[in-house]
């Protein structure tokens, strides 16, 4: 048993240290639950749980040492955190709310294992005491210190053209302005026409200067494609990511292949989601919403995904996907077997998709995926048997090769782990 509060204190850290993946998935999974308006898409969870990682070591760090309060420094990926939530007018008070939550969640715990290595006695008083006011203390300054960098970097970003302009984009969105003749004025884009938007993003690595070069790029590459578009409107959504409408008279022709053969030939390292045609302003709002969906199902398939994905391609899986649980749910109720997740699956999942896909033709399929036929038979014939169904009656494959879709696009995120031994 313990006979120090330091003891108590670094078992409690240790302790923290050992399941620390696990407590900050169920930490950042909390706090996105009590503030919905943080769990918009992928690349926010990751960007949440980044900090709050290094948030926890740097707690920890300050709950064995004796460092002074003026000693606390917010560490740099919180920071960019609260700068992204400005740019993409989140309220400073759910960034806030968040760390109140996280406070909670971590002296829950701590006081938990506090009580098991203290024993209950005068010595668990103390290290909760200690727990509690070295906690508090840290998360005083770093809110700080974020909210400082979000107010700092909101001014920044509000204070230039793209900023207002963002505004008066995001009133449309939101539903929330019915001045369209001083929208347009202010976008100097058409509302009343047709439109086509487009979500893109670039990597996390790439500084925001190249960032707004490449979106720049992608607007003037993207034209070539839309040849008789009416009206560009290029939005910056933060310094990573950014919107793009087109104005058309009428519904476009989109290759997806094309497209991102055309960002391979200009070395543009974006990703690409496309929405579908739709005219007014409440198209303006729907063609976004839908590339939404396509760039969340983009970011749930990982940086291996395709770099260029459409709306009317995906819109069954996009819908689905917004419940990844219940997806994976139905990938594994419908192909069985065929769902775990290896690699000879991998063949016989691509070779059924594309078979289905091809109205049941072995030699189109062949064609297609460049094998011999017999192949093709062969692996089919395989896959149904993992599957465990028969496809053979009208419409009896419909929900499989919607599960076969999803897997194409998503990958390992609604598979099955293959727990065979290797």
């Amino acid at each position: 048993m313990p006979h120090s509060t330091e003891e108590v204190v670094g078992l409690v850290a240790q302790t923290f240290l050992r399941d620390r993946d696990q407590f900050v998935d169920e930490l950042s999974h909390l706090m996105r639950t009590q503030v919905p308006i943080l769990d918009r898409d992928e690349r926010l969870r990751e960007l949440m749980e980044a900090g709050t990682t290094d948030n926890l070591m740097e707690v920890l760090q300050f709950l064995q040492n004796e460092a002074a309060e003026d000693d606390v420094r917010a560490p740099e990926r919180a920071l960019v955190y609260a700068r992204i939530l400005a740019q993409r007018d989140v309220p400073a008070s759910a960034l806030i709310r968040a760390y109140r939550v996280g406070q909670a969640g971590f002296l829950d715990t701590g006081m938990r294992y506090a009580i098991e290595f203290g024993g209950g006695g005068p010595v668990t008083t103390s290290a909760i005491v200690h727990i509690v006011n070295r906690t508090s203390v840290y998360i005083d300054r770093v809110c700080e210190q974020v909210g400082a960098a979000y107010e700092k970097e909101r001014d920044r970003w509000v204070g230039n053209r793209g900023g207002l302009r963002q505004q008066w984009v995001t009133r449309l969105l939101n539903g929330t302005t019915s001045d369209t003749d001083a929208a347009e004025q202010a976008l100097r884009y058409p509302l009343s026409r047709g439109h086509l938007a487009v979500g893109t993003w670039t990597d996390p690595h790439i500084d925001p200067a190249t960032s707004v070069e490449v979106f720049d790029h992608l607007r003037t590459a993207l034209a070539t494609v839309f040849e008789r578009a009416q009206g560009t409107l290029l939005i910056p959504v933060d310094e990573h990511e950014a919107r793009l409408w087109f104005a058309l008279p009428q519904q476009p022709h989109v290759d997806s292949a094309a497209i991102e053969r055309l960002l391979s030939d200009r070395a543009l390292p974006v990703r690409v989601a496309i929405g579908d045609y739709n005219t007014g302003v409440a198209g303006f709002r729907r063609t976004a919403e839908q590339a939404d969906r396509v760039r969340r199902l983009a970011l749930l398939s990982g940086e291996h995904g395709a770099r260029v994905i459409s709306y009317p391609e995906v819109s069954a899986v996009a819908l689905l996907a917004d419940d990844i649980d219940t997806l994976r749910e139905f990938v594994a109720d419908q192909l069985g077997e065929l769902a775990v997740d290896n690699e000879r699956n991998l063949w016989l999942r691509e070779t059924l998709r594309v078979f289905l896909a091809g109205n049941r033709s072995y030699a189109a399929a062949a064609t297609r995926l460049a094998i011999h036929r017999n192949t093709v038979q062969y692996r089919v014939r395989q896959a149904l048997d993992l599957i465990g169904v028969s496809t053979d009656t009208p419409g009896a494959d419909l929900y499989p090769r919607l599960a076969l879709q999803a897997t194409h696009l998503l990958g390992t995120a609604v598979l099955r782990k293959d727990t065979a031994p290797s």
